[in-house]
């Protein structure tokens, strides 16, 4: 083994061998490694918190009568103390024109029977009141002595009274029975007007859009078997009208 042939023969022999009990290297792959995948987020345990509604002020009322005083009025109502002379269907179309006297007692009061012991009517109102004490609006009416009335007025008593504004009063035996609410409104010469009567509790919302409703105050009256409708009057100044775009009652479910 000394010879060169001997020593070349070994030399070849241990590289065979160290060549196989080598650990085998990976051949590089050609393909292109696919894309890291995006951790999941995390699943809630509780869904994310949410508004509350606002709650409604009442259940949602159904409809019974709807006058929008196009031509000529509905049936059923009736007049207190009635002066044709001065309330119109024609001197305005589309609109009950009212022309507003003076004295306690109104006249011209259009009223109507109500089926339903609670309820909710609603009227729009053009009127810009400028004297003591101009009145157009809404009203519940068992007599003359015992009624609810809210409308655009004025009034400019120290203490009581917002000059041009709208006020819910309480006729009870004749006399005003608790607070009139007298609210500053933004618009001076329109009002939207609405009343819910519940059990023996009414509650006066105003709004300036028909849609959105700011409650004005409410007043616990017994009445027996009133009447609804509208109410124009208390006015030293000739002249002054009011008018009514439409009036409606819902029952309250």
């Amino acid at each position: 083994m000394n010879s060169p042939a001997g020593r070349l023969a070994a030399f070849l022999i241990t590289i065979t061998l160290a060549s196989a009990c080598s650990t085998p290297q990976p051949v590089p792959s050609t393909a292109t490694a696919p894309p890291p995948t995006r951790t999941p987020e995390p699943t809630l345990t509780s869904p994310p918190d949410t508004p509350t509604p606002a709650p409604t002020d009442t259940a949602t009322p159904l409809p019974m009568f709807w006058d929008d005083f196009d031509g000529e009025l509905l049936e059923g109502w009736t007049w207190i103390r009635e002066n044709d002379a001065l309330w119109s269907l024609t001197a305005e179309p589309g609109f009950l024109r009212i022309v507003l006297e003076s004295g306690r007692y109104h006249r011209n009061l259009p009223v109507r029977e109500v089926d339903s012991g609670d309820f909710q009517i609603m009227t729009h109102v053009l009127f810009e009141p400028t004297t003591n004490f101009q009145f157009a609006g809404l009203t519940v009416y068992q007599d003359d002595e015992t009624q609810v009335s809210f409308g655009r007025a004025y009034c400019d008593l120290p203490g009581t009274c917002v000059g041009n504004g709208v006020y819910f009063d309480a006729l009870l035996d004749g006399q005003f029975a608790g607070s009139n609410f007298a609210t500053d409104t933004p618009l001076k010469d329109e009002a939207y007007l609405r009343i819910d009567k519940v059990g023996h509790t009414f509650r006066a919302f105003y709004s300036e859009d028909g849609s959105n409703w700011t409650l004005i105050g409410e007043h616990v009256v017994t009445m027996l078997d009133p009447k609804v409708g509208l109410m124009a009057g208390q006015s030293n100044v000739v002249g002054a009208t009011a008018l009514f775009d439409y009036f409606t009652v819902m029952e309250m479910p």
